[in-house]
């Protein structure tokens, strides 16, 4: 878990890139939130396919501890990840306060050979 418990995490990301990009990392939840969070995941995670700039969405749930939780999403740009996270459902799951720390990290796709 972080050292750092935040408020407001997305404040302690690191830059976003303007194109695309994915965004990975880990999601540390209090335990007594972790079931709740699952729920909201999934329910997030089918939302996400109807999202305009969204490539890829994706939340495993650790089997050694279950109060964490893995992440792999694929944005066509900052825009599309700015809509994503100003979605109700997002900004309720900031509001209820189910996690105690992110870690994460925004990296560029290796494109297949030829394009």
């Amino acid at each position: 878990m972080p050292d750092n418990e935040s408020e407001d995490f997305l404040t302690e990301l690191p830059p976003i890139p303007e194109d695309e990009f994915c965004v990975y990392g880990t999601v540390y939840a209090f335990p007594e939130h972790a079931d709740a969070l699952e729920a909201v995941y999934a329910e997030l995670t089918r939302l996400s396919r109807f999202e305009p700039g969204v490539i890829y969405y994706c939340l495993a749930r650790d089997g050694d501890d279950p109060t964490i939780f893995h992440f792999f999403e694929r944005y066509t740009g900052r825009k599309a990840f700015d809509e994503h996270n100003q979605q109700p459902i997002v900004q309720k799951l900031m509001a209820d306060k189910y996690m105690r720390g992110v870690k994460a990290k925004f990296v560029k796709a290796i494109r297949p050979t030829g394009q």
